[in-house]
């Protein structure tokens, strides 16, 4: 329960607030423009509609049942034969990712997480089986495939994992095409639908330009030069560590080496068990040692659990020994790490208490935003602070909820007429509400680096308040509240 009422966070906050505006009307790509894949938008304004769209953080339920369906996924797969076997694999699973769940940030509402149990899908029911040549129902195959088609649009790069998967699958088919007939068809044929299905949804609640342009080009044009992305940083990542801040990347890549072991010695085709490791290595391939590296974290786990248990099928005694000491050593190597990304320890962790993340008119701002903008009026707030449209359950602008330093390069060289610029758009439509909090984005990039066009706006249309220094109000609005 803890990690259903914990601290947000700023990227998560984005997805809840994608959702409302989905919800409302906004077309994502097109209205609500963020850098991240659509799934995660479509899965949270799916819960959306069972939850309600107040208590947002109930939207949290998004990763929770990724990974029951990931657990789910495990307890099913082809590989596992007697029912023991079954219950101890998803006990493994489940009691692993549960011990590091609020430590590495897997509650959240994010890609990584919703990225991660796609993984385990995929790997349960149709990619271990066959590597170790097991028979594959064409439904546990369009299970898989259908995984596969997801985890693109969770974010981009988990492409690099569904290719991997595929082409290892594909090897599989052309080594004996008769008997593998049946799970590489349901592979396509899963994969396929979840194309579709996402691309359909995009037809009818956002823009397919919209993503390419905002999510694919800007990440990879312009938002890839601000992060440590190169070799160094990779295996950096994966250096064995017993420090507070290295502990649980540690066990992802201490399991995923168990895993991998197994996998090559006692799998049929090593070829294509090579290409399942270096597919789950390009899970990791940004070098995070934090709370991004929750997709490869949850994939070595769940290869591990797998495999663990079916190498020893013939020792139920020895594997209910190993699964309680996995799980054990997993909870308490946890218990001495530093979560991430809040870089709380387990003491701060629990002395933070419980937090429902909703609207609230009790926050100062939020009672200032309510003021001075009606409910069904949109405000700004910049450089970056979703949290802030929801305490005070206002909208953004459309195409702006943000604006940091690679949007405004991107800005200066738009993909195919799909323009984003605060300079060309605020002059426009002024919002009745500025929320602006004189950040350093990273602490190197001021606005007057990146947007001096607003802090130009700001100045000359707005007032800022006294009661929050903050909030400005647009001066018209300000005069027709004056007694």
């Amino acid at each position: 329960m803890e990690g259903l009422g914990c601290l947000p966070f700023g990227d998560e906050s984005g997805h809840f607030l994608g959702a409302i505006a989905l919800h409302r009307g906004d077309k994502l790509y097109r209205d609500y423009i963020d850098a991240h894949g659509p799934l995660v938008f479509t899965l949270s304004w799916v819960v959306g509609h069972f939850v309600g769209w107040s208590q947002v953080w109930l939207m949290r339920l998004v990763s929770t049942a990724c990974a029951v369906g990931a657990g789910a996924a495990v307890f099913f797969s082809p590989l596992l034969q007697l029912k023991w076997q079954r219950y101890v694999a998803s006990a493994l699973w489940l009691g692993t990712v549960g011990s590091v769940w609020v430590v590495q940030g897997l509650n959240l509402d994010d890609y990584w997480t919703i990225g991660g149990a796609l993984a385990v899908i995929a790997l349960s029911m149709l990619a271990t089986p066959l590597i170790y040549g097991m028979q594959v129902l064409r439904m546990q195959a369009f299970i898989g495939g259908f995984a596969l088609g997801l985890l693109p649009f969770a974010a981009y790069p988990f492409g690099l994992f569904s290719a991997a998967l595929a082409l290892a699958v594909f090897c599989v088919f052309l080594s004996s095409p008769r008997q593998y007939q049946a799970p590489f068809l349901g592979m396509i044929l899963g994969c396929v639908s979840a194309v579709a299905i996402m691309l359909l949804w995009l037809l009818v609640y956002g823009d397919i330009g919209g993503m390419i342009a905002f999510h694919f080009i800007a990440n990879q044009k312009w938002y890839a030069h601000y992060i440590p992305m190169d070799f160094t940083q990779f295996w950096h990542s994966l250096r064995f560590s017993l420090s507070p801040d290295r502990i649980v990347e540690t066990i992802a890549a201490s399991t995923l080496a168990v895993g991998g072991v197994l996998l090559l010695l006692y799998g049929r085709h090593r070829v294509m068990a090579l290409l399942i490791l270096l597919g789950i290595l390009s899970l990791q391939a940004r070098g995070s040692v934090g709370f991004q590296n929750g997709s490869f974290l949850m994939a070595a786990l769940g290869l591990a659990a797998l495999l663990l248990v079916r190498v020893l099928a013939f020792k139920p005694k020895v594997m209910v020994c190993v699964t309680v000491g996995c799980v054990a050593l997993t909870a308490i190597a946890a218990s001495h790490a530093v979560s991430s990304p809040f870089g709380q320890t387990a003491g701060q962790r629990h002395a933070a208490g419980w937090h429902r993340f909703r609207e609230t008119s009790s926050v100062g701002f939020a009672t200032l935003i309510r003021k001075y903008a009606a409910p069904d009026e949109r405000i700004l707030v910049l450089p970056y602070n979703p949290d802030v449209y929801i305490y005070a359950n206002r909208l953004s602008i459309k195409k702006y909820h943000a604006y940091l330093p690679w949007e405004a390069d991107y800005a200066a060289h738009p993909w195919h007429g799909y323009e984003r610029d605060i300079c060309v758009d605020l002059p426009k439509d002024k919002p009745p509400v500025i929320y602006y909090d004189h950040s350093v984005v990273w602490g190197a990039y001021p606005a007057e680096q990146f947007m001096p066009c607003f802090l130009q706006v700001l100045e000359k249309d707005y007032t800022q308040m006294p009661d929050d220094q903050f909030v400005y109000v647009r001066n018209d609005r300000l005069a027709a509240y004056q007694p």
